[in-house]
């Protein structure tokens, strides 16, 4: 009995200890976790009390290169230092947000005696900005990075404190008078245009709008473009931007630029009757580079050759390739007429038990029937899908493409109230031609695929 107390002694000795130290570890647990978080960083001040809103006036003077002034005009920035532009309001818009967003990372000194120790005495960037309603403008000078690159020096003209910026700061606030100018050649929006002439070397073509949004081709010849290849080369205009500026005042040095006869002219014609028009020189300095102007403009631009690229691909590039531009969703019915049989198909919607739409199709004639809805839509693909192989831009009488008596004639009735597209398919021999409602050419198409595109349309 008194070994088994004995035993008992340290055993409980050691298990009061356990229990003290549990109780002590959960009150400081509770007790620390009650108390806020330190987390060592003081909070970042800003630099200035700035709101770009309220900005009216910017202006940098780098240590090196041209001073930079600019001024808001409206809602509308302009450059007037060194020189009278208008400015990328997107540009300055950074400039701005990175001044009110600026904060000081550490002070260095509340006084400082020397400014050159930071490069100070002759910053490296003095940034200015006047606001409306304040007496005096907000100015920031920049000196040299710190020992370990991380920071930059800087200071507010107004106080002797030195702190540091974070350096990367420095790129969004040093910057060249071409950086924040407006480098829009032609400031055109591709919505607003309405017909594109374009004459060079080798060949020159015209080509108009319509009142439903597609392009065709007026000159050389009436045929249809391809609506995505049009957009492709109007969304390039549209954003076309200048690489450089090779002369603001072109005067009578035309030639230099290779202006006095350009290689390429652009015309558009936009749809409140005005216009614009790009002429293209001879190649600038750099790799796939050239002169270009908006006619009439004494600023002569350097600007990239993949607009050069794309109008040298002519005519052909731009035409419509395909023989039905049309998704087989916008079709609603289908009429086939091919060897004296007339065959029609209508899309209908009904409501499945939890009262959803479910698009169906239906065989009206020459019987009514349902028809599988998969089957009609490849049925689709596959019609909509036919490419022109080769475009016969001066053809002979219908009859030498089959085309006086269609071997098949498709008519796809679309939804929204647009116009049905109506494909005739002639056969000459065992090639496959058709033509399109207005166009001048005829088309000849790939036989199997017209074959098998036929073949599905009969098996509906």
């Amino acid at each position: 009995m008194e070994t088994a107390l004995a035993m008992k002694g340290p055993f409980v000795r050691t298990l009061v200890i356990v229990l003290v130290a549990a109780g002590l570890g959960a009150y400081v647990f509770l007790v620390e976790n009650k108390k806020p978080a330190d987390t060592g960083e003081k909070k970042k001040e800003k630099v200035f009390a700035l709101t770009k809103a309220k900005v009216k006036q910017l202006s940098l003077e780098p240590k090196a290169g041209e001073a930079v002034t600019l001024k808001k005009d409206g809602d509308k920035w302009r450059l007037v230092a060194p020189r009278e532009a208008p400015a990328d309001s997107n540009e300055v818009d950074t400039v701005l947000s990175a001044l009110e967003n600026l904060e000081s990372d550490e002070v260095v000194t509340e006084n400082a005696a020397d400014l050159k120790q930071f490069g100070l005495d002759a910053p490296s960037n003095t940034v200015s900005v006047v606001q409306e309603g304040a007496p005096q403008p907000l100015k920031l000078l920049l000196g040299e990075k710190t020992p370990d690159s991380a920071g930059l020096y800087a200071k507010t003209a107004d106080k002797p404190r030195v702190f540091t910026i974070a350096a990367y700061q420095e790129s969004s606030l040093n910057k060249k008078p071409f950086e924040l100018r407006d480098r829009d050649l032609l400031k055109v929006k591709r919505d607003a245009v309405k017909a594109v002439e374009v004459s060079g070397p080798g060949e020159s073509y015209a080509l108009e709008r319509t009142d439903k949004g597609e392009w065709n081709f007026t000159r050389p010849l009436k045929t249809a473009a391809g609506r995505w290849s049009i957009d492709g080369i109007l969304g390039t205009l549209e954003s076309l931007k200048m690489d450089s500026v090779a002369t603001e005042d072109v005067g009578k040095d035309l030639k230099k630029y290779g202006l006095d006869k350009p290689q390429r002219t652009v015309k558009l014609t936009l749809a409140d009757g005005g216009y614009k028009i790009l002429e293209i020189g001879g190649a600038a300095p750099g790799d796939k580079k050239y002169h270009a102007r908006e006619a009439q403009s004494p600023l002569v631009a350097v600007i990239p050759g993949a607009l050069v690229d794309d109008l040298a691909k002519g005519m052909k590039e731009l035409r419509a390739k395909r023989l039905a531009d049309v998704s087989s969703f916008d079709v609603e019915g289908i009429e086939l007429v091919s060897e004296g049989k007339t065959t029609t198909l209508a899309r209908t919607t009904t409501k499945d038990k939890d009262g959803l739409e479910q698009q169906n199709w239906k065989k009206t004639a020459p019987d009514k029937k349902d028809a599988a809805r998969a089957k009609v839509e490849d049925a689709l693909f596959k019609l909509t899908g036919l490419e022109v192989q080769e475009f016969v831009d001066k053809p002979q009488a219908p009859a030498s493409y089959g085309l006086d008596a269609p071997a098949a004639k498709v008519t796809l009735k679309l939804t929204g109230g647009k116009p049905p597209v109506v494909l005739e398919l002639g056969k000459k021999e065992a090639a496959y031609f058709s033509r399109r409602p207005g166009d001048d050419a005829v088309l000849k198409l790939d036989s199997a695929k017209v074959e098998e595109a036929l073949k599905a349309l009969k098996e509906l």
